[in-house]
């Protein structure tokens, strides 16, 4: 009896520890994952510099290098979107941290997603670029009803950009951040149904649509 004793305490203790060690392995490998999610937003934040630094830099010239400012916002804008696509990658596996880890990283990136934004209506504007603003309005926490609409919208938005290319500038923006300056812009566009899909900043589609209404809605803009 003692023995069985013995071996019942001695197999408590190894599966403890076993267990231990594996929320240990767990723990450190999410936070090698929201490092690596740091370096991917400072990654982007250089190129974005450079990107921003050369449209200024060629529209204070002169006009005649927007061609070359437009093209360089066109390849930067494809480059966002695949970090942008990673970093959500690694966000969608981290399980073990506190959500407040990846806030402020989320945050910063929604700011730098809207500066983008800003620059490429700048340059549409002013050098007559020959692309479309589409920006993908959603929440970060949705709720159960909400979630499988801005999937499907999420996934039919890829699609296009897929299909499109440097036709569109595709700008994802999540409204639930307790961002002052998302505030504005969804009170600016009157912006209270998720998702919502605002093209060329001026048609605004609400709630969930087919991708043949997104795609004719973003043709009638270009």
């Amino acid at each position: 009896m003692v023995v069985q004793k013995d071996v019942f305490w001695k197999a408590a203790i190894i599966t403890a520890i076993v267990f231990i060690l594996g929320v240990l392995l767990g723990y450190f490998m999410e936070s090698s994952r929201i490092d690596n999610i740091r370096e991917e937003y400072k990654t982007v934040e250089v190129e974005w510099a450079d990107a921003k630094l050369q449209s200024t830099y060629f529209q204070i010239l002169n006009p005649k290098f927007c061609d070359i400012a437009i093209k360089e916002n066109l390849n930067f804008a494809d480059r966002v979107y695949e970090e942008g696509l990673k970093i959500e990658r690694y966000e969608n596996a981290n399980k073990l941290n506190n959500d407040n880890q990846l806030l402020y990283e989320k945050q910063r990136y929604a700011l730098f997603k809207i500066e983008f934004w800003l620059n490429s209506i700048y340059l549409k504007d002013k050098c007559k670029a020959n692309y479309t603003n589409v920006v993908y309005f959603y929440l970060d926490k949705p709720s159960l009803i909400e979630k499988p609409k801005q999937e499907t919208i999420s996934l039919i938005l890829r699609d296009l950009k897929n299909k499109y290319g440097q036709q569109i500038m595709l700008i994802p923006i999540p409204l639930d951040l307790d961002i002052a300056t998302v505030n504005v812009i969804k009170t600016t566009y009157n912006i209270s149904i998720v998702p919502t899909i605002l093209i060329g900043e001026k048609n605004k589609l609400e709630d969930t649509h087919t991708i043949e209404e997104i795609e004719q809605a973003i043709k009638n803009a270009m």
